[in-house]
């Protein structure tokens, strides 16, 4: 099972029989059709603004089948969902940990102290061995308060992107974390991978019969899905932040592969292409899981650590974040 990216603008995905058709715009007016099995998709991802017909989101949503919409940087803008998750008993012990001060706090150390390991596994890889997030990581555990810990899990992120500079190569000027929009080309494929991983939390946080907009770390302020912000940390160093380290390492990307207008740097179409696949390569390495004892890749590792959270919600059972050496 695959995803399906869409990425060109113009690009039109309908449905024939049991398949997805997907319609290319040529440079010469002409379309290019392609067929793809609907029993090869696993999920959609619509980005930019490409047009989906009725039947084949209604199709895709039959078969269970998420579709997801980022816009042309990558930011993610939200999914049509199948209905599959009504677990009512979970979502009332998860509202119920929401309120109990004591659970939550304990729980958002867990989830702050699992991504600091894994930004500095991040950097011990790549030899910087000399930083201050192993003392950080110990202070979450000391603090008293939601603000106390989210105030180390912020310093903690500063302290680790201060580092990235040393990591990259010299032509890739990287001055630390910035958004809406991105003003280098580092930082917009940190959006990109962002985005990118929020679809996949988002699906596991679904199909987990979680409830996406009430979360522990993050506020349920201004609409945003907190729980699948929550679960997304622990994954952010892991998955994205290797990656994009690996492939501008590699070479795999250069600096034609970007467009720039007014500040703003986004991926051009093949540049977009060429990441989606690392992206999938990513994805579908496979590893032993720590908690579990067995190999998985990265896809199905996000759907246990959804599960095991709501396993710790409704049953107790102890939540351990997915932290890689």
């Amino acid at each position: 099972m695959s995803v399906l990216y869409v990425t060109q603008p113009d690009a039109v995905l309908s449905k024939t029989a049991e398949a997805f058709k997907v319609a290319l715009k040529q440079e010469d007016g002409s379309w290019a059709k392609h067929s793809v099995p609907a029993q090869t998709v696993e999920q959609v991802v619509l980005m930019g603004n490409p047009q989906i017909t009725g039947d084949a989101l209604t199709y895709a949503l039959e078969l269970g089948m998420p579709v997801h919409y980022l816009s042309s940087f990558g930011k993610y803008l939200g999914s049509a969902l199948p209905g599959y998750s009504r677990n009512g008993q979970l979502r009332l012990a998860q509202y119920a940990v929401y309120h109990d001060e004591k659970r939550r706090l304990e729980l958002v150390k867990t989830i702050v102290t699992g991504k600091i390991h894994n930004q500095y596994a991040v950097l011990y890889r790549h030899a910087q061995k000399d930083n201050p997030l192993k003392s950080r990581k110990q202070l979450v555990k000391e603090q008293t308060t939601l603000n106390e810990v989210r105030g180390i899990e912020g310093l903690a992120a500063r302290e680790y992107f201060t580092c990235w500079s040393a990591m990259l190569n010299e032509q890739w000027s990287f001055n630390g974390r910035n958004r809406r929009p991105p003003t280098d080309a580092v930082n917009a494929l940190l959006g990109f991978a962002y985005g990118l991983l929020q679809v996949q939390v988002t699906a596991a946080i679904h199909m987990a019969g979680l409830d996406p907009y009430i979360g522990y770390l993050h506020e349920t302020t201004r609409g945003q899905p907190a729980m699948v912000l929550d679960l997304m940390e622990e994954f952010r160093p892991l998955i994205a932040d290797n990656l994009i380290l690996s492939v501008i390492s590699h070479k795999e990307l250069q600096f034609d592969d970007f467009t720039e207008s007014l500040g703003a740097y986004r991926l051009c179409e093949s540049g977009r292409k060429k990441f989606l696949n690392c992206w999938e390569r990513k994805m579908n390495d496979e590893f032993k899981h720590p908690t579990f004892g067995y190999r998985c890749h990265y896809r199905r590792a996000i759907e246990l650590q959804a599960r095991l959270l709501s396993r710790h919600l409704q049953e107790g059972v102890v939540y351990k974040p997915l932290a890689l050496r």
